[in-house]
């Protein structure tokens, strides 16, 4: 009787003592609670806000319109002017003067306006000018090759077709360091579940070691009992300390994700994790995409390489343009008095023809097909990237629904060995158990709460790796 008594104090009295304790503080460490945790979506939106890949990113975008202004450009109005002089032994050979304004066009068209005004007593003849110097306003045109499309134009829809690319691929990185960043997070959340599980069991081991202790020295149980508790006191402790050196590596690693202005910040030692199963696929946007993602139509990376594609079709089109004769004509009005516009008339002008053709077309040639190799290869790429994004896609899905049907297991075993252990535990209070089976029985109890926190990680992992291959943007 005494025994079981003794018994009691070991395994009831301790927790009836700090019962009213419990109740009392409960409330006050809810809401210690509540306001320490962080959970997933917070993270993600400061990792987004903050994080220096993710304005790194953003400088994509910054490049690309760097790139189309500067394309852009070979459609500015132009201004030329300059002068020329020779003065020797009191003569003016000559004095040239001139300027000109020019405007190029969409199409392989210039508009150009110039101004002349040239003198001197060694003049040659055709730079001789009126005295208040002479106008003239024409247009030169690139008749066959570089009319309809040419080098500047080409540069300017390339330019058009890198700014969008460069969005999806700023997408694609952002999306890249929030996948990562969401599994360091689910590691945080495994070693902190596990530190929680050895604490508990630490202090269930420290009330059995005190109450045993007790026990044996009134000569109730064994010394060997004492023994053994100890040792599994002991034991328990160094559980509890791996695991905290495990949640502080976990911590430290994603503290790499946590940025503020510009500054890296430490994770709180007093900050709790918030994730579930249902909310990790609500946070990364995946919840409509379980089981019906076989439409990759909208896929960033195989919308990049279509913009490869296009890419390329507009190289070939030059490639192909080039392969015509350079033909240019140049018409210019003359005029003395711009003001007057009766003065343009088709007596006074000034004209040329420029013809070019190479013979063999070699090398316009080479770069023709070197542009079709090109887009061919990307076509090649582009059903290779198709197919494995689908097979990835598909074998995250099904490992995700795997590691459901997983955790459904392991909840019940979980929650049957904490049965087992507790009937373990009124066996030993009436002399029908050991502490030996007593440790067991927890063993296993421990072992499946840690299986079952290292699916939910696979599980989180899992989430997080089909968000990188949807490659989703939050």
């Amino acid at each position: 009787m005494k025994k079981f008594i003794y018994l009691c104090i070991a395994f009831v009295l301790p927790l009836s003592i700090f019962a009213q304790e419990d109740e009392a503080l409960i409330a006050d460490e809810t809401i210690t609670q509540e306001e320490n945790i962080f959970s997933l979506e917070e993270f993600l939106a400061m990792v987004k806000k903050h994080h220096p890949v993710v304005a790194q990113a953003n400088l994509k975008i910054s490049e690309a319109e760097a790139k189309l202004l500067k394309a852009r450009g070979a459609f500015d109005p132009k201004l030329e002017g300059g002068m020329k002089e020779k003065n020797y032994h009191g003569t003016e050979y000559y004095s040239l003067w001139n300027g000109s304004f020019k405007v190029p066009m969409w199409y392989g068209i210039d508009l150009k306006a110039d101004y002349e005004q040239n003198d001197g007593y060694y003049l040659n003849g055709q730079n001789t000018t009126p005295e208040d110097g002479i106008f003239s306003v024409g247009v030169s045109v690139r008749v066959l090759r570089g009319l309809l499309y040419n080098e500047r134009m080409n540069a300017v829809k390339q330019g058009k077709i890198l700014q969008n690319q460069n969005e999806l691929e700023r997408d694609i990185l952002v999306n890249s360091i929030l996948a990562e960043a969401t599994k360091a997070y689910a590691d945080w959340k495994l070693y902190y579940e596990n530190r929680e599980v050895y604490a508990d069991f630490v202090e269930n081991a420290e009330i059995r070691f005190n109450g045993i202790s007790r026990s044996s020295e009134l000569g109730e149980t064994r010394a060997i009992d004492t023994v053994e508790t100890k040792i599994f006191l002991r034991n328990r402790k160094l559980d509890l300390e791996q695991a905290s050196l495990k949640l502080q590596k976990a911590k430290l690693n994603l503290s790499n994700y946590l940025w503020i202005d510009e500054i890296p910040v430490e994770l709180e030692d007093q900050l709790i994790p918030q994730i579930t199963e249902e909310s990790i696929l609500n946070n990364l946007g995946i919840d409509n995409f379980l089981g019906n993602a076989e439409d990759l139509s909208d896929h960033p990376e195989l919308r990049s390489l279509e913009y490869d594609l296009q890419s390329y079709d507009l190289d070939i089109r030059l490639r192909k343009n080039n392969l015509l004769p350079t033909v240019d004509v140049e018409y210019n009005f003359l005029t003395e008095e711009p003001d007057e516009p009766t003065y343009l008339n088709t007596h006074d002008y000034k004209a040329g023809v420029k013809v070019k053709f190479p013979i063999f077309l070699r090398k316009e040639r080479g770069d023709l097909r070197l542009a079709r190799v090109k887009r061919e290869n990307t076509e090649y790429k582009f059903d290779q990237k198709e197919w494995n994004l689908k097979n990835k896609i598909r074998a995250t899905e099904r490992e995700i629904i795997s590691l459901q049907d997983q955790l459904e297991i392991i909840e019940n075993i979980v929650i049957e060995s904490g049965i087992m252990v507790a009937s373990e535990k009124r066996l030993f209070e009436v002399g029908e158990s050991s502490i030996f089976l007593i440790n067991s029985r927890e063993n296993k109890l421990i072992d499946s709460q840690l299986k079952q926190n290292k699916i939910q990680n696979d599980y989180f992992k899992a989430a997080a790796k089909l968000f990188e291959n949807l490659r989703l943007n939050l």
